[in-house]
């Protein structure tokens, strides 16, 4: 059931064929190079993340670093979304092309250990990294890399709400809205905006989630980091759910916006080794040098906004950046369990799908 269901949906719900998957990762420039055998060859780690300028932060603080440590190359594969579908095509075709994922969403990376696509961590490497991580950052497949929180993010001179219940308000609260197509996240939010208190969400009432999001009607579902920018940068829309992150680099990029915490969804993602990737045992050595480096972890959530693994990364950062991460805002907000939705995917999935076509 799960890998009919994973063929349909990632964090974007893709509705390919596994042929057709491939087929597009083909026709995509980006990941023709990350399939190409001259990379897989190359001792290249090939690393996949969500490009835009995540990817970018990715290059040039941790991949620079380790590439000068230990002179390994990188190749990096902006994938956008949609991990878990597009690596189980890899493995059918027997053509692994990633060596490792740098943020894969908790629900993707629970969906995807369970369909044996991850190299698990050794023993003792699990507890090299669980003695320096904050707790819960480690897992059997990989460490925390890039919590997010989903957050509202308006653009200026809107009536901003504080939190989903005001955001599902379009009487009081008007404007056009855009929303991520990430079930696991819209899902809780939209039980959140129902009026069910953030710590009593699990286990979903689909039924009443589902009539919830059907009540909001968004104007527009995005489907990857860089449209999540793009239609509130250009005043496509007023106000958007969307990664803390990517609010925080539209703001940087001179459009500034309000964000409201309240009520937030935070995603784990986690750094992870592709099982029959190219060089997965260099890769294993470079998930271990991002999770021993506290001084490195700082620059990059500085860089990023999103959270990192290292218990003591945040005693590196200045105030104002500490305060731009989730952790900041613990007491308002929900952390996602992505066993939940590995468990009841292939349920909830086409009833997802369906409520999307509208």
């Amino acid at each position: 059931m799960l890998p009919s269901i994973l063929r349909k949906i990632g964090w974007t719900m893709h509705s390919r064929t596994p042929r057709a998957v491939c087929a597009a990762i083909l026709s995509t420039a980006a990941l023709v190079a990350g399939c190409s055998s001259s990379i897989t060859d190359s001792g290249a780690i090939v690393a996949a993340n969500y490009g835009g300028s995540t990817g970018d932060s990715l290059k040039s603080i941790l991949q620079s670093a380790y590439q000068a440590r230990s002179g390994t190359a990188f190749q990096q594969v902006a994938v956008g979304t949609g991990f878990a579908a597009k690596l189980e095509a890899q493995s059918k075709a027997r053509h692994v092309s990633w060596s490792v994922i740098e943020g894969l969403s908790g629900s993707d990376a629970a969906q995807a250990d369970q369909l044996g696509l991850l190299e698990h961590l050794s023993p003792e490497l699990r507890g090299r990294l669980e003695a320096v991580s904050l707790p819960g950052a480690v897992t059997d497949y990989g460490v925390a890399l890039g919590d997010t929180g989903y957050v509202i993010a308006c653009r200026a001179q809107v009536k901003c709400p504080d939190d989903p219940i005001q955001f599902w308000n379009t009487k009081d609260f008007p404007g056009r809205r855009a929303v991520p197509n990430v079930a696991p996240v819209m899902l809780a939010s939209a039980l959140i905006a129902d009026g069910v208190r953030p710590d009593q969400v699990y286990p979903i009432d689909v039924g009443r989630a589902l009539n919830s999001m059907a009540r909001l009607r968004p104007d527009v579902w995005t489907t990857s980091g860089d449209q999540q920018m793009q239609v509130v940068r250009d005043g496509q829309v007023d106000m958007a759910i969307m990664w803390n992150g990517r609010a925080k680099a539209v703001t940087e990029q001179g459009t500034p916006l309000t964000l409201r915490w309240g009520g937030s969804v935070v995603n784990p993602n986690y750094m992870v080794v592709v099982k029959g990737g190219p060089n997965s045992v260099e890769a294993m050595k470079y998930l271990e040098f991002y999770a021993t480096d506290p001084q490195l972890q700082a620059k990059l959530a500085a860089a990023l906004g999103y959270g990192m693994s290292h218990r003591e990364s945040l005693a590196s950062m200045k105030p104002a950046d500490a305060d731009a991460l989730p952790a900041a805002h613990a007491e308002s907000q929900l952390r996602l369990r992505p066993e939940w939705w590995a468990q009841n995917a292939g349920a909830v999935g086409p009833q997802w799908e369906r409520l999307v076509a509208g």
